[in-house]
Formats: C-alpha cells, sequence, structure tokens
C-alpha cells in the first residue's frame, strides 16, 4: 500500500468513525459538527496524515472523538463559542485540555480533571465534579456527591493533585497527604493497590492508611502485600484464601488493626493459619482430585437379599473409585474416567456379600442418555456367568434399562 493509499484509507476510517458518532446524537449533532470543524480547519489533531506515520493511534482518535460527543452534550454548560479559541502550539491531548477550559471554564480547574472528557467510562460524577469546578464552586460544596468525606486540607489537596490521577485516584492522593503521609506512599497506595479508588469500607479503610502513615516508611511491595492480606482476610470469601470448602464467608470479617504493630502484622501475615487454628477456626479438609465426584446418573441403584447372598449394584463417581475397581477387577476401567466426567459412560459395580465375605463380581457400564447396558465383564474381563446375569436382569427390570445386542 502506497503512502497516499494509507492517507486515504486513514482518511475513510476517521470520517466513519466521525459520523458514525454524529449519527448516535440528536439535539447536540450540529454542536458535535461544530467541534469537529473547529478541530479539523485550526488543528492537525484530527489529520489523517497522524495515522499514518503513527504519531496518534486509533484509539487516542477514538477518545477525541468520544470526548467530542460528551463536551457537545453538555453545550448548555459552554461559557465561550468553540470559534473564539486560542489554539496553543503543542500535542493533541494538550490542545484538547485547552478546548475544554476554554468552553466550561470560569474559574480555574485542575488539570487532572480535564481526563474525565475522553477517558474510557466516565463515571457521571467526575463529569459533574468538573462543571461544578468550572463556575467556581469549593470541592467540599460537592461533598454529597464526594466517594470520600472531605475536610478543609483534603479539598487543599485535591486541587493540587498531579496531572496524570483520575478524580478518584486525586481523592485519595488529597486523603494521605492530609493524614500526614507522604506522596510516595499515596502514589504506592494508587498504582499498586484496590486504593486506587473509593471502597465501599472507607472507615476501615482509613484506618489502615493512618496504621501505615504511622510506620513509614514502608516499602511499596509490602505496603501492596499488607493491603492485599487484609482484603483478602476480612472481605474475600475464606474458599479464595483458606481453601475449597471454607465457605463464602471471610476468614477474618472483623479483621481489625487495633493494638497490633507492624511487627505483630508481619507475624500474623506469615502465621495466619496457624494463629487462627490456635483460636479455633477449623480449616478445611482438602479434597484429593481423585475423590472429587461427577454428577451421578438418574438411575436407581439396585439390592437384593436371596438365599443368604446380598447383591448390590451401585455407580462409581469419583475417579479413585474406578481406579480402585480396575485394579481388583484386573481390567481397565480406570480409562473411563474422562467418559464418566463428561456423562457419556456411567460405570456400576456389582458385589455380592455373604457372611465374611466380600466379592467384586462384575464392572458394568451403561450409557445415561439412552439407558442402555453397554457391557458388563468381571475379573479379566471374562463374560458374565448365568447367575450373574439374572441379577442384572433384575436390575434391569426394576429402573427400565435395555441391553445391548451383545453384553
Amino acid at each position: 500500500m502506497t503512502s497516499q493509499q494509507r492517507k486515504h484509507h486513514a482518511a475513510r476510517r476517521m470520517d466513519d468513525l466521525i459520523t458514525q458518532r454524529a449519527d448516535s446524537l440528536n439535539g447536540f449533532r450540529n454542536d458535535f459538527w461544530k467541534l469537529m470543524h473547529v478541530l479539523r480547519a485550526r488543528t492537525d489533531i484530527l489529520s489523517p496524515r497522524r495515522m499514518v506515520d503513527n504519531s496518534i493511534t486509533v484509539r487516542e482518535v477514538e477518545q477525541i472523538v468520544n470526548a467530542c460527543v460528551r463536551i457537545a452534550c453538555h453545550r448548555f454548560s459552554w461559557k465561550r463559542n468553540p470559534f473564539d479559541w486560542d489554539v496553543p502550539a503543542s500535542s493533541p491531548f494538550v490542545q484538547l485540555r485547552s478546548l475544554v477550559h476554554h468552553l466550561f471554564d470560569d474559574y480555574p480547574v485542575p488539570e487532572f480533571m480535564t481526563s474525565v472528557w475522553w477517558k474510557a467510562y466516565p463515571q457521571q460524577w467526575e463529569i459533574d465534579l468538573y462543571l461544578y469546578l468550572a463556575i467556581g464552586k469549593g470541592v467540599r460544596q460537592f461533598a454529597k456527591h464526594s466517594p470520600l468525606p472531605l475536610t478543609r486540607r483534603m479539598a487543599a489537596q485535591f486541587m493540587q493533585a498531579p496531572d496524570d490521577l483520575s478524580p478518584g485516584a486525586a481523592f485519595r492522593w488529597s486523603q494521605v497527604l492530609a493524614l500526614g503521609g507522604s506522596e510516595r506512599l499515596a502514589r504506592c497506595l494508587i498504582d499498586r493497590t484496590l486504593l486506587s479508588e473509593a471502597t465501599s469500607a472507607e472507615p476501615f479503610w482509613e484506618t489502615v492508611i493512618r496504621f501505615l502513615i504511622q510506620y513509614q516508611p514502608v516499602s511499596a511491595v509490602e505496603t501492596a502485600e499488607i493491603i492485599r492480606f487484609i482484603q483478602d482476610q476480612r472481605f474475600e470469601p475464606a474458599e479464595q484464601i483458606w481453601g475449597r470448602g471454607s465457605g463464602s464467608d471471610p476468614v477474618q470479617p472483623d479483621f481489625s488493626l487495633r493494638g497490633r504493630t507492624l511487627m505483630s502484622l508481619r507475624r500474623h501475615m506469615a502465621n495466619w493459619r496457624n494463629d487462627l487454628i490456635v483460636k479455633g477456626y477449623q480449616p478445611p479438609v482438602p479434597l484429593d482430585p481423585l475423590d472429587k465426584p461427577w454428577e451421578s446418573c438418574c438411575i436407581d441403584a439396585f439390592r437384593l437379599e436371596q438365599d443368604g447372598i446380598a447383591w448390590s449394584i451401585e455407580e462409581l463417581l469419583t475417579p479413585r473409585a474406578l481406579k480402585q475397581e480396575g485394579a481388583r477387577m484386573q481390567h481397565c476401567v480406570a480409562e473411563y474416567i474422562s467418559y464418566c466426567k463428561k456423562r457419556i459412560s456411567s460405570i456400576w459395580s456389582m458385589r455380592m456379600h455373604q457372611g465374611e465375605l466380600r466379592k467384586r463380581i462384575l464392572t458394568i457400564e451403561v450409557i445415561p442418555e439412552t439407558k442402555t447396558i453397554y457391557q458388563a465383564r468381571g475379573k479379566l474381563n471374562r463374560a458374565p456367568t448365568e447367575s450373574d446375569m439374572k441379577i442384572l436382569i433384575r436390575w434391569a427390570a426394576q429402573t427400565g434399562l435395555k441391553f445391548r445386542e451383545q453384553v
């Protein structure tokens, strides 16, 4: 593909995207086209050449076009005409930030807030907060919509948060610094932990942040490990943390840092299983994969007492049971494990009990879908005897099973 062809292809692709977004608008379509006209006439943000020489990616083009859709949809909050915009000579997103400030700002809004217009999935409160600050209202006046309770000190730190943060991360940043923490700790919590945004348990997590501030400096790696450990113990299902069979409740739903030091927390993180066992918490018995059962088929087992002999036919439902059957009967039934798991086949064991004598008689394969006794074999793959068949026929009659022509 020649350079001219690549440019033509990029232009068509960009035009299709812009037209598609415009078609999705109703009352604000003209405002969207105004923005497109300004960007194309006065900048090279949406120039196909940028896509051809890779100075802008398709994803970035989509972000810019989507930002213009959102900006157009808030036309009634514009303070100025887009045609009066004084375009800075800079990169595409710096220019887009400048356009946002030109259209909306009566009062200065922090640079990090502008990203709400082009982020993939902005929350409505983020856009509302931008417009709130743009008309001169304070962030504390937005408190009822804020993801975190705001103090005066937090509000001041919020307005000075780094440009690369999201609004949610900026609230966390301001909280850490207002509580006396370092920028290093704030950056660690934002970049490495679930505390990059507000949670549903903010009062608890504030106690954790205060604890970390008290014992700073702690390495970024250990800080992230502490947050992950506390989240696992207090909030995640025990099934995921302790092991299979532990249930859906957290291991330590009342976990607290009250009365702990950093050293005692480190010891507990290293020995928490033993600590809980000493307190009476019973760990689940690990389930061996060989003992994990598959679903039984809807066929009844068989019991019969006749002439002092107890007969039984029961389905084998675990890999271990099939392996034991194959070992005792000296045949290859253990190879049917995958078929049983998929319910293509079901394997049954006919046994007899007379006095102290217990004996395996037949291994039986039944096809669940058709309720067909496909084959039956004794030890070393011998064919069923006449007495074996009489028991098998009685079971078939009782459960509605049918026989393959040659069992």
